[in-house]
């Protein structure tokens, strides 16, 4: 298992009590196997028989399973779910709510009724489990609870990605509402695109509504680092990671390609970059250094650095794009157009005061708190591509030139972040 390759002790999670709702097939089986390789003691959530396969197979394989039987839409299946476990085990200090399903069909073709089941499983069903194990875990002070986020308004999954949507909004609510103190860590992990006996057949009903054929379709996949979809053994190696490390995961929407980056992992190259597929083409003032520039001319240049953003997203698929724009709104605090539409009145602003307009230096001295907080999430965006092109980039002038751009756009930002408080001093 590519667990075994990620510098991790089998004992660390020895101990532990794990729950993974819907673990009878593809990402929560491969997810249970690998942390019962951690030593964990793994209880298979499912409602299918295939919980006891898996159970079988990781019994085989040296660790602790147990297949209870569960519909995570049913208050008294969950309740019987942890009565089992307590009684089992005792305790359960993870809980991974990974049970779903899905329902394709435009808005108005899917019946209220399909919707209602989408969102009894994939959202009431968390919200069930937290309900159900979080107590524990906080009399205990400790546990790792996560749910599973996708991408945003992708046609024909209205149901499933709204749910989805949900899912991260929950997540993210329960860990601002875990204290430091409280020794509980919850996080949300984005998987991609991964191979499984869902998806691929869920991929199979999408692609003749995008007049694809199913291996056009999943050649489509963002997956950075893959040509086409994910193995499930992989997304569920960097999902084990992040569990052992959740403490540094708190709050944070989590994707497996960050991961096994990091861990030098990533098991392809990516596909080859053409002339409108490039994630950092060259800008056409590299030559000239930042720190040089006065405030105007820096908000300026980072004006056309958002443009190219903007640029190179709506470039790509329909896939890409929404990953590439999520990850985007998520480092940064603002989509790319509200990104675009903040720093073209910043310009606008200080093009009125170099004509002596002294209010707008006095507009930009309020906010300017906000800009720089802001500001610095921008920066701290570009500095992260760069330690996630060492992993993506396998060609090394290619890796060259994608650092190269993603330093001056950072140096850029931090330098306009220096200039604006030079020039909003009393």
């Amino acid at each position: 298992m590519l667990i075994e390759k990620m510098g991790l002790s089998r004992t660390a999670l020895a101990g532990k009590v794990a729950v993974i709702t819907g673990a009878g097939q593809g990402i929560g089986k491969e997810l249970a196997r690998a942390l019962a390789w951690l030593g964990a003691k793994v209880i298979i959530a499912e409602i299918k028989d295939t919980g006891a396969e898996v159970e079988t197979l990781i019994h085989s394989e040296g660790g602790t399973a147990l297949f209870v039987q569960t519909d995570v839409s049913d208050e008294k299946s969950i309740q019987a779910l942890a009565k089992k476990a307590f009684n089992t085990f005792g305790k359960v200090d993870i809980l991974v709510n990974n049970a779903i399903i899905y329902r394709p069909g435009t808005i108005l073709e899917l019946p209220i009724e399909a919707w209602d089941q989408v969102y009894a499983v994939n959202l009431r069903g968390a919200v069930l489990g937290i309900k159900a194990f979080l107590p524990g875990m906080l009399e205990r002070k400790e546990g790792v609870i996560v749910t599973i986020t996708s991408s945003e308004g992708m046609p024909y999954m209205a149901s499933y990605f709204a749910s989805k949507a949900a899912l991260q909004s929950l997540g993210l609510s329960l860990a601002g509402e875990l204290s430091e103190e409280s020794g509980v860590s919850a996080f949300v992990f984005a998987p991609g695109m991964v191979d499984t006996p869902g998806g691929n057949q869920a991929f199979q009903a999408l692609a003749p509504k995008y007049g694809m054929s199913y291996q056009e379709f999943i050649n489509m996949s963002p997956n950075p680092g893959y040509n086409g979809l994910m193995p499930a053994e992989d997304c569920a190696a960097g999902f084990a990671y992040a569990i052992v490390h959740a403490r540094d995961y708190h709050g944070q929407v989590v994707d497996p390609f960050q991961i096994l980056a990091k861990t030098g992992l990533l098991r392809f190259s990516p596909q080859p970059r053409t002339e409108t597929d490039n994630t950092v083409p060259a800008e056409s003032s590299l030559e000239k250094p930042a720190e040089k520039k006065s405030a105007i001319e820096l908000a300026r240049e980072v004006k056309k650095i958002l443009e190219a953003v903007n640029k190179e997203a709506n470039e790509l698929d329909l896939f890409r794009k929404m990953w590439v724009t999520r990850a985007f709104r998520q480092r940064t605090g603002m989509s790319i157009k509200d990104w675009l539409e903040t720093v073209t009145e910043l310009v606008a602003e200080l093009e009125a005061a170099e004509t002596g307009d002294t209010t707008k230096i006095e507009n930009i001295r309020g906010k300017l708190p906000w800009l720089k907080s802001n500001l610095e999430r921008l920066a701290d965006y570009f500095k992260k591509n760069m330690k996630d092109a060492e992993g993506y980039f396998k060609d090394p002038k290619a890796l060259a030139e994608a650092l190269e751009v993603l330093t001056y756009r950072e140096n850029t930002v931090r330098s306009l972040i220096s200039a604006l408080e030079q020039k909003v001093k009393p």
